[in-house]
């Protein structure tokens, strides 16, 4: 029972690392910045939203034993479509909204499905979503896609409550807690708990895995989409590729936080640290007015210590 106890309490330490990493980041970025205020660090934390938010998702299909790699493309669509729906007009919120999320339901079942039913690898059958997502973004658009965010819209990024918290920080506070509580305090949420954690265990309790699998990836592709949103929310325009570096950023983030490729764990406050520490590094390098290079060097060591955290916490 004790060593049950130490290996559920791991992942969790791993999210206390991850948050006495991100502290530090803080405090470096204030000291290289002249002595940076708190609101310096809250509109770090308004434009990492959309990679947090994504990185929620990423962390439940994580839980589930599996990898999203859709996610990036599937933000870059709802960018796109958002930006040509609205077309600068706010009049158009509501069928915007209604399309955009229409399709990145369209994305998660098409992922759940290709992993269940047909029984492709979740990350091949991801990756393929994303090509296939990317292709018909250029076919559509020819290259220059159109359109804009009203600037009535753009206040869910950019406005701030009562001028103390962003409403982008907000919303994914929101979203967080949300997934928390289902994973956590309801009947689904503990049965995808157990189908990551053992599969066979959970198929001898009489849960049945798949319409579980189906459903994680539903959830993070509307989290991909959400993330898409809050991104066009802060451009004001559509760009392809915006968000490609996403599904990578969102793995990472997941891992540094405390999850496992072995399933079973869900932790969104780790997985909001890791989005708010490869952003605020992110910030930093920039700031040290470092070379893009540079910055592509530093992330790729991050992500290779994140995925090397990830695999002595499984061996050890």
């Amino acid at each position: 029972m004790a060593l049950l106890i130490i290996d559920r309490l791991r992942p969790v330490s791993a999210t206390v690392r991850a948050a006495a990493l991100l502290a530090l980041l803080v405090a470096v970025l204030l000291v290289a910045t002249g002595g940076g205020s708190l609101q310096l660090i809250l509109d770090n934390a308004r434009q990492a939203a959309p990679l947090g938010i994504i990185a929620l998702g990423q962390a439940l299909i994580l839980m589930m034993g599996r990898l999203d790699l859709s996610v990036g493309a599937a933000a870059g669509l709802a960018n796109v479509v958002l930006a040509s729906a609205f077309a600068g007009n706010p009049a158009n919120l509501a069928p915007a909204l209604a399309l955009t999320l229409g399709l990145g339901l369209a994305v998660g079942l098409a992922n759940g499905l290709l992993v269940v039913a047909l029984r492709i690898p979740a990350f091949l059958a991801t990756l393929a979503t994303a090509m296939v997502i990317a292709g018909g973004i250029l076919v559509t658009t020819g290259g220059s896609p159109r359109g804009s965010i009203p600037a009535s819209f753009r206040v869910i990024t950019e406005g701030w409550i009562g001028g103390v918290m962003p409403w982008s920080v907000v919303i994914w506070l929101i979203v967080g807690v949300a997934l928390m509580v289902f994973v956590h305090f309801t009947l689904a949420g503990r049965r995808m708990l157990i189908a990551g954690a053992n599969a066979r265990a959970a198929r001898h309790s009489g849960i049945a895995a798949g319409p579980l699998v189906v459903a994680s990836f539903v959830v993070s592709a509307l989290m991909a989409t959400l993330g898409g949103i809050l991104l066009s929310a802060i451009t004001g325009m559509a760009s392809i590729g915006i968000a490609d570096s996403y599904a990578v950023d969102s793995i990472a983030a997941a891992v540094i936080g405390g999850a496992v490729f072995s399933g079973g764990v869900f932790l969104p406050a780790g997985a909001a640290c890791g989005a708010l520490i490869i952003f605020l590094l992110q910030s930093l390098l920039y700031v040290l007015s470092l070379p893009p290079a540079a910055r592509f060097i530093v992330q790729g060591a991050i992500i290779v210590f994140a995925l090397a955290l990830a695999n002595y916490r499984k061996e050890g």
